[in-house]
């Protein structure tokens, strides 16, 4: 049997599951989540090994119309995805607005490649319902194929990654099995503070707030992490902090829990929170950050 390896990008607005589906297929945690838009701010690659095929796939930021800098970077990001890739899956679930969704979809005009329209939250329609919304949003794009999911229960999820497979090219893998993603230890480490800083603190504090692992040592059987929490304003640092440094303790408990059980041993997290003012409008701080700044 051919083997078949191939990219494929992961399109939708925000919150409509791109990083659960893909934190799902691949078994572990490599996108963060939370109910929040925007949540997700850079290309997370999973790597998905099949017995006859590798899917890697790219998780992008939600569409959005840019607010600020670092909007205009992250959007520059989802249309970057758009080269060289095998396929697109363009995800929406049963809260779409018809016109946002075509207003996007108009962004695929030039992709050449298949595009499938993926509805996900299929457990929270009827069927006639599931028809309908695929049926409505099929004319605004020729999509190969249209299918709905549910990364909540796994239906539909099976049968998704099968047809992907079916249409990527007759290629070796790209990864080592095993390899669930590229992304650095560090990276996927800020990540998981970040999210339990959006999980715990409300309001507009999380959009300001960027996560730096500073160290990452292993000490035998400890894992030794230095994060700093960068928030936007002093007020910002204090809600980060809590009174009596609650929140701060609450958000590393959450984050070390989560880390032990990805690496398999005992966590020593070390949290700073440190201000940077107005971070997401200056190119010099993004880039240090590790943004893409063109």
């Amino acid at each position: 049997m051919s083997f078949r390896a191939g990219f494929v990008t992961i399109w939708g607005r925000p919150n409509v599951g791109k990083s659960t589906f893909l934190n799902r297929v691949i078994g572990q945690k490599v996108s963060i989540v939370s109910d929040k838009p925007q949540t997700t701010r850079r290309v997370v690659k999973g790597i998905v090994n099949l017995d006859n095929a590798q899917i890697v796939f790219l998780d992008t930021p939600g569409l959005h119309t840019p607010k600020d800098r670092l909007g205009e970077i992250m959007m520059q990001e989802i249309e970057d995805t758009l080269l060289d890739v095998d396929l697109l899956c363009y995800m929406t679930d049963p809260a779409f607005q018809e016109e946002e969704e075509r207003k996007y979809l108009e962004k695929l005009d030039g992709f050449s490649r298949p595009v499938f329209l993926v509805l996900n939250k299929k457990d929270l329609l009827e069927e006639e319902e599931t028809e309908s919304i695929l049926e409505r949003l099929g004319k605004y794009h020729a999509f190969a194929e249209r299918l709905a999911i549910s990364c909540t229960t796994g239906e539909g999820i099976r049968e998704l990654l099968e047809r992907i497979v079916a249409y990527l090219p007759e290629n070796p893998p790209y990864y080592e099995p095993g390899i669930v993603s590229d992304a650095f230890e560090r990276d996927i480490v800020a990540e998981i503070v970040r999210e339990k800083v959006w999980w715990h603190v409300h309001q507009e504090v999380p959009y300001g707030v960027e996560v730096r692992v500073e160290e990452f040592k292993e000490r035998d059987d400890l894992l030794y992490i230095r994060a700093i929490i960068y928030v936007e304003r002093e007020s910002h640092k204090k809600i980060v902090i809590g009174e009596g440094g609650r929140m701060i303790k609450k958000i590393g408990e959450d984050a070390r829990r989560d880390i032990e059980t990805q690496w398999g041993k005992k966590v020593y997290l070390d949290l700073w929170v440190k201000v940077e003012k107005n971070w997401r409008k200056r190119d010099e701080v993004l880039r240090r950050f590790g943004y893409r700044v063109k």
